[in-house]
């Protein structure tokens, strides 16, 4: 991958070149072969949707602290903050890909506002599975989009790129609200509770840290949340908010040149002081210690 996609599509982290891309003034990104990209040892944090279609074998993404598993005629949306802290794909892994900056699809979307509810089903159910009818639309999307932004002569080829790109996302989000919504209705109370937790931790870790923040947001008690998170997934509201605040803090402690105390304010910590202290008591070394290891430790425990 050029340094230029990386720069865009990467706010922290790394990622190996990727052989076949184009991309539209820098705004738009097409490609459809992933070998070299290795998530697996460096995560990353992306600051731009990506959506991504697995047309044949398999792959597995870790993607906050869930593994999904992605097979054959899926859908995979990464939005931006998603942090990618694990890949893998089969030998006979094959996908199509676009990456589109955020202010770009924001204006193509203009009525973005109304979809909020739908677009942060993305978060929630990051892959879905297709039917072979939504594959090919997808597919045929994708190349047609592709063959446009090759295409470097015409007057209205922006306009005319910005026009196909708008009408694949309107049909990724109706694609989307058809899926999400019988996903949904095939979870029990307690694991839409969880879900819509970790969505609204997704949102606020850097700024809130507190169980009853989210309770509060949900209507609900923090100790009825507690334990209806720990049964649905094993783990205490606490550990899922502290995760998400300590992978964050890894990958830009080993990923980007910012300071501690820099990292400290974007994490919402009083102090640099305070938090060294909540980072060593969870991961057993300083920010500074953890920084200057060798290696790509980001796990959490």
């Amino acid at each position: 991958m050029s340094g230029e996609l990386k720069d865009s599509i990467i706010r922290t982290g790394s990622i190996d070149v990727v052989a076949n891309k184009d991309d539209l003034d820098n705004e738009v990104f097409i490609f459809d072969d992933i070998n070299g990209v290795k998530i697996s040892e460096n995560p990353v944090m992306l600051d731009m949707p990506v959506f991504a279609v697995c047309l044949q074998g398999s792959a597995t993404v870790k993607l906050n602290l869930t593994e999904y598993h992605v097979p054959a005629n899926s859908l995979v949306t990464f939005m931006p903050d998603h942090i990618l802290h694990g890949y893998s794909s089969s030998p006979d892994f094959k996908g199509i890909f676009v990456a589109v900056r955020k202010k770009f699809a924001e204006e193509m979307l203009p009525d973005l506002h109304s979809m909020l509810p739908l677009i942060m089903s993305f978060k929630s159910a990051p892959v879905i599975r297709l039917d072979d009818a939504e594959t090919e639309s997808l597919r045929e999307f994708h190349a047609f989009l592709w063959r446009r932004i090759k295409c470097e002569n015409g007057v209205y080829r922006r306009n005319v790129i910005r026009g196909l790109l708008q009408s694949m996302l309107y049909e990724v989000l109706s694609i989307y609200q058809e899926h999400y919504n019988y996903i949904a209705s095939r979870r029990s109370h307690n694991e839409d509770i969880f879900y819509n937790f970790v969505t609204l931790v997704e949102r606020n870790f850097r700024r809130e840290r507190a169980v009853k923040f989210y309770a509060d947001r949900m209507f609900i008690t923090p100790k009825h949340l507690t334990t209806v998170v720990k049964q649905v997934s094993g783990r205490t509201a606490s550990d899922w908010i502290d995760n998400f605040v300590i992978l964050a803090a890894k990958v830009m402690l080993r990923s980007s040149s910012r300071t501690v105390q820099e990292i400290s304010g974007d994490l919402n910590f009083a102090n640099q002081s305070f938090f060294g202290k909540y980072f060593k008591q969870r991961v057993g070394v300083s920010p500074s210690e953890f920084r200057n290891r060798q290696g790509s430790d980001t796990s959490v425990q």
